[in-house]
């Protein structure tokens, strides 16, 4: 659930939760104070049932006798012992006095009212406090009927009522205040703590980032807004690592770089130095030996313009700043060219070239003469590299996809497995000791060469033995 949510919910609940549970304390509260004003069964005490007791009298009564006979006393008493059993659960009380004894006594005497009533022939009604009776004559006979927890007019009784219910009513105000509070902090807490956490978890994160633990990640499980933004941390944090891993590769590189052109670019100028001593000091004494070490100075002045030559197209090609005029063009016909023109030279150096495949019809978007420059680069590695007097390099085209595999594959000692990646860094060389003439530029050229033409270069090693270079090139469709 998001946060937006959870707040809108929230606040919601704040409305909620006190009303109704204040609605709940409230009828509680008014059924309690209905309960204090009902009877031992939970009927209401009110003039209605009393006068309804009344008129079931003078209706029975009137069968039973009269003002001036007397009454059927079994019957009348039959009657009353009736009456009393209806209103009792009303707590209405009938009593029957004839004779000046009690038939039937009421529950509690009062005797200066039930004196006063007794002693009047008329019918009459009187209260006194609580007590509401009504006596009535039937010949000779009293019957009384009392209702000792009575509110003349309602007055008392709804002036305790409306007490009580404002005195509910202050301590529901109450509840609602303390309701509303005790939900706005719990539900306030829990969004805070919601919030609380990820921004916590965020803090800690970021920290971890300042002290360069940049492996660090979130793992964060919730579904809300914060679920982007842990994302978008652990994106962060995972292109920092590859940019802090890159700028220390490079750093590496650069020291290597620095440490290869100062090893290939001293050799030459040391022995360039010595030559010229030799001829400041007549070392060269005849014509022939002059000449001889003109040309030595001037053939390793040579492999010095080679070597910074290459170095520059290399950091051209680095900073893309080297556009390549990138074609259409039939990739089997074009290496099969280009073998053919290589193949004298190289077989003069020991190099047998050989071309398999019959993929005639593939297209890719290539250079041509960069991409002869990058055969030539892994043919003068072999040609370099090899340990017999005569090797062989194998040429091969086949379609995977929508690529076009090219490579080459020669018959040379190989290299170790733990190297091959590193095989187009620049200046290296799988031969430590730089016993091996060369710029260790080639390599890292052609790849350079490739990757922008869209394509890939790698190293494997065959089964068979020797070195594979593969170059994986997208095929060119016709539109």
């Amino acid at each position: 659930m998001t946060i937006k949510r959870r707040i809108f919910i929230s606040n919601i609940l704040m409305i909620l939760i006190p009303f109704v549970l204040c609605a709940v304390f409230s009828i509680g509260i008014r059924f309690v104070l209905l309960q204090n004003y009902q009877s031992r069964d939970g009927q209401f005490f009110n003039d209605e049932i009393f006068y309804e007791a009344r008129r079931d009298l003078l209706n029975t009564g009137n069968y039973l006798g009269d003002d001036n006979g007397a009454p059927d006393m079994p019957a009348l008493k039959k009657a009353i012992e009736n009456l009393q059993n209806r209103f009792q659960k009303y707590a209405i009380f009938f009593s029957l006095y004839d004779n000046g004894e009690w038939i039937i006594p009421p529950p509690q005497k009062f005797d200066p009212l039930f004196d006063t009533l007794l002693a009047s022939a008329e019918n009459h009604t009187m209260s006194f406090d609580t007590t509401l009776v009504y006596a009535h004559s039937i010949g000779t006979s009293k019957v009384l009927v009392i209702n000792y927890d009575f509110h003349f007019n309602g007055n008392i009784y709804d002036t305790i009522y409306a007490r009580d219910s404002i005195r509910g009513g202050i301590a529901a105000l109450w509840f609602l205040i303390v309701l509303i509070l005790g939900t706005n902090f719990f539900l306030t807490r829990r969004v805070i703590k919601n919030i609380s956490a990820p921004l916590n978890s965020l803090s800690f994160g970021v920290t971890q980032i300042q002290e360069n633990k940049l492996s660090f990640r979130l793992e964060y499980q919730g579904n809300d807004e914060f679920l982007p933004v842990c994302r978008a941390f652990n994106e962060m944090a995972a292109r920092l690592e590859t940019l802090a891993d890159k700028q220390k590769k490079d750093e590496t590189n650069r020291r290597e770089l620095i440490a290869g052109i100062s090893h290939d670019l001293r050799t030459p100028l040391t022995s360039i130095k010595g030559y010229l001593e030799g001829l400041e000091s007549c070392v060269a004494s005849t014509p022939e030996m002059r000449n001889n070490y003109f040309t030595i100075i001037k053939n390793k002045t040579a492999d010095m313009e080679h070597i910074i030559e290459r170095l520059f197209l290399f950091s051209k090609l680095d900073m893309d700043e080297f556009p390549l005029d990138l074609r259409r063009v039939p990739l089997m016909p074009a290496i099969e060219d280009m073998a053919e023109e290589l193949a004298r030279e190289y077989s003069q150096r020991g190099l047998a070239i050989h071309i398999t495949g019959s993929c005639r019809d593939l297209f890719v978007l290539a250079d041509t003469f960069w991409l002869r420059n990058v055969l030539v680069n892994i043919l003068e590695n072999s040609v370099r590299y090899k340990t017999r007097e005569r090797g062989t390099m194998e040429i091969s085209v086949a379609r995977v996809n929508h690529s076009v595999l090219l490579r080459f594959v020669d018959d040379g000692p190989g290299v170790p497995a733990e190297t091959l990646p590193k095989l187009f860094d620049v200046f290296y060389r799988a031969d430590p000791s730089r016993s091996i003439k060369g710029s260790g530029l080639g390599l890292a050229i052609s790849k350079k060469i490739i990757e922008h033409s869209g394509g890939e270069i790698y190293a494997e090693l065959p089964v068979s033995g020797g070195l594979a270079v593969v170059i994986r090139l997208p095929v060119a469709e016709e539109q």
